[in-house]
């Protein structure tokens, strides 16, 4: 074959779409990719996770206040994460911020009277008093703010408080009233000295120790 005949037959095949490819192929092969690759728009939805290298996304790359409290997984926070000194006063304690007197309660006293004990929540005399009968002892208790205890208060304070000098006549009066049918008269619930219940006329004397309520 001729050359002259060769070069007519190569022209013959060229045409446009040949001509491009060609170009591009050069472009690509010589460093063209790079700048291809910077003016390729992706379409969307088209980066997923697995093109994400690990830790690529980083602070900057965030938008301000992108990340909300359903982005963050349930109990992942610790104190570590918060800054505690921005947290403002919590709105259910702001009253607790404010209390002026811890030792009371609206207004009212929240504490023992003076010569008293607290047992279990209640102020009980740290020393007996004399009554001539149980009325004179419920009234000297009401003078003071309080009340004969119950057989049982009494009695459970007999660990803490000396309840008497161990001696049976040694005995103390508590709230407990009550009259036997058909007799006519009263009789009332009594600890004696060596801690032990017993029943007595209400006319009869002994001594007696008031109970508080701790608010008054």
């Amino acid at each position: 074959m001729q050359p002259e005949q060769s070069r007519g037959g190569i022209r013959s095949h060229l045409t446009y779409a040949n001509v491009m490819v060609t170009i591009l192929a050069l472009i690509v092969l010589g460093g063209g990719s790079a700048v291809a690759a910077s003016q390729l728009q992706l379409g969307k939805n088209t980066i997923g996770s697995r093109q994400l290298k690990k830790q690529s996304v980083t602070t900057g790359k965030i938008a301000n206040n992108a990340v909300n409290g359903a982005k963050v997984a349930n109990g992942s926070l610790t104190g570590a994460d918060i800054n505690v000194n921005a947290l403002g006063t919590v709105p259910a304690a702001a009253s607790a911020g404010s209390a002026g007197n811890a030792n009371t309660v609206g207004g009212h006293a929240a504490a023992c009277p003076a010569d008293t004990t607290l047992i279990r929540g209640l102020c009980f005399d740290t020393a007996a008093a004399e009554a001539p009968n149980l009325r004179s002892a419920a009234e000297a208790c009401a003078v003071r703010g309080g009340y004969l205890p119950t057989p049982m208060q009494l009695l459970s304070t007999k660990e803490v408080l000396n309840l008497g000098t161990g001696v049976g006549s040694d005995k103390r009066f508590t709230d407990d009233v009550y009259s036997k049918v058909g007799e006519g008269h009263y009789t009332t619930i009594v600890i004696d000295g060596a801690g032990n219940i017993e029943e007595q006329e209400i006319d009869q004397p002994a001594r007696f120790t008031c109970v508080y309520p701790l608010v008054r």
